[in-house]
């Protein structure tokens, strides 16, 4: 007997191999999609188990280029009409088996997208830096100086959300078994660019007043917009419209949502202990896994 993760991301099982052949050749399964056999220490993708090797090696480049059959996004409305489970441990499991999958590429463009990152630091570093030296070394501060800094931090967030919004994209059109590539991952200069600056704006400056006036709002609205950026780039919603719906359905489990930061972090954390090296899979890992929680709280529904 087995269970698998659907298109919708939720479990489906316990059925026969049968079932599962009979998935395949509908279109509602596919090489990627993740399974557990009874007995198992794991969940694993389709393509990992040779029973259905045969099936797979017709079906997967048809099923992996289309969303699952009989699956829809749902509306705003009707999310926040319902409930929703979030379980860490799986979403962990699910980043891990996709890292596995397609370790390579994934490692590779993340690691793109971090140089591209990095540079831009550094470049805004150049600028910052007589003021902070000013400030170190001389002892000198001016409100000059303070507000150079504050406004290239500022002005420099629209920069990190586009970036990141198109390897959040990456992700999940690998979550979903959707084409991906490099063109992917930097997506957040296409159609959505607009609202990702204004969310990259409106995010960086509320936080800012949140943490100002106290740390705990600034740490509330930090995971509560956590989600903002895969809704703008992934659904095309408006930027205050990600804001909100984020916000509103993280709010309903918020611990939990906070707990997977944290884990997420300690991940990271265990790739510094890894000589740093370990980042190059740690981080990626960290983010999927994110991201399969966008799927499980926003994905596609049972149509």
């Amino acid at each position: 007997m087995y269970k698998i993760i659907g298109g919708d991301q939720q479990q489906y099982g316990p059925v026969s191999a049968d079932e599962i052949r009979r998935w395949i050749t509908q279109g509602r399964a596919n090489a990627q999609t993740m399974a557990w056999a009874e007995g198992a220490p794991e969940w694993k993708p389709l393509s990992a188990f040779p029973e259905f090797a045969d099936l797979l090696g017709a079906a997967a480049p048809l099923a992996a280029a289309t969303p699952a059959a009989g699956t829809r996004l749902l509306t705003p409305e009707e999310l926040l009409a319902r409930d929703y489970d979030l379980d860490i441990g799986n979403c962990l499991s699910r980043g891990w088996q996709l890292l596995k999958l397609h370790f390579w590429p994934i490692v590779g463009i993340s690691l793109l997208v971090g140089i591209c990152i990095f540079v831009i630091n550094q470049l805004l570093g150049l600028l910052t830096r007589p003021a902070i030296n000013d400030m170190v070394y001389h002892h000198h501060v001016s409100p000059g100086g303070i507000g150079i800094i504050l406004a290239i931090s500022f002005l420099s967030t629209p920069l990190y959300t586009i970036l990141i919004a198109g390897l959040y994209r990456y992700y999940i059109a690998l979550i979903r078994g959707e084409p991906a590539g490099v063109g992917t991952a930097f997506s957040g200069f296409g159609p959505a660019i607009g609202h990702l600056v204004l969310l990259g704006l409106a995010t960086g400056f509320l936080n800012l007043i949140a943490f100002c006036l106290c740390v705990l709002p600034g740490i509330y609205t930090s995971v509560a917009w956590m989600f903002a950026i895969p809704l703008v780039i992934d659904r095309g919603l408006g930027f205050w419209q990600a804001m909100e719906l984020s916000r509103r359905l993280v709010t309903r489990h918020w611990f939990l949502v906070f707990a997977l930061v944290l884990v997420v972090g300690l991940v990271s954390v265990a790739g510094v202990i890894a000589c740093c090296v370990g980042l190059l899979a740690t981080v990626p890992l960290g983010w999927m896994s994110l991201m399969y929680a966008y799927e499980d709280i926003f994905g596609r529904r049972t149509a």
